[in-house]
């Protein structure tokens, strides 16, 4: 029963940690297509549970002191976006910007988005026993994967609805600069 419980709480701290994710996955599937922001959202958090058992194993250093300037990344990829957009004067900037954003683009946005995560599953791990950190990993990945179909049932039932479906479209580079300025930040959420 203690295992159980122990990978729930793994489970609600990854759904927690990742509500900024969701908004991002719901965002960039009408953005970039469903399959691509799920599939970089997923990959993401692959690499984030990883790194954490990798640090809870003993790899003390891997987070660097610096882990915030990580927003620069989705600040760099709005900055793009925005200027594909002025350089597209036809009307057809969001497809320009849609068409030139890659599986890795969208992935390192979500990294970039996931270090509370890391940041509060790597101490998780670590103060586990082998047995425990399995249950946590377990409830981790049902979370990632749950939050991955959320993102998914809401990529197949939202419909474009022309000029405010291109409202939003346009205003997803200043949502990655926003997220990447909050990671900059210091705040109370940042543990490093």
């Amino acid at each position: 029963m203690e295992l159980i419980a122990f990978g729930l709480s793994a489970a609600v701290a990854q759904v927690l940690t990742n509500i900024d994710n969701l908004a991002a996955l719901l965002a960039l599937s009408l953005v970039v297509g469903k399959w691509r922001a799920i599939s970089g959202y997923i990959a993401a958090q692959v690499v984030i549970l990883a790194l954490a058992l990798a640090v809870a194993v003993g790899s003390d250093q891997l987070v660097p002191a610096n882990v915030g300037l990580l927003g620069l990344i989705p600040i760099g990829l709005g900055l793009r976006g925005i200027w594909q957009q002025l350089r597209n004067e036809d009307g057809d900037q969001v497809m320009a910007f849609s068409r030139s954003s890659s599986f890795a683009m969208t992935g390192f946005l979500f990294l970039s988005l996931s270090m509370d995560s890391l940041a509060v599953m790597a101490p998780l791990l670590a103060d586990s026993t082998p047995l425990f950190r399995v249950a946590a990993l377990v409830g981790a990945v049902v979370a990632v994967l749950a939050l991955g179909v959320i993102g998914l049932i809401f990529a197949l039932t939202t419909r474009p609805t022309g000029l405010w479906t291109l409202r939003f479209e346009r205003l997803a580079p200043f949502v990655m600069i926003a997220a990447g300025i909050y990671v900059l930040l210091d705040s109370g959420t940042d543990l490093i």
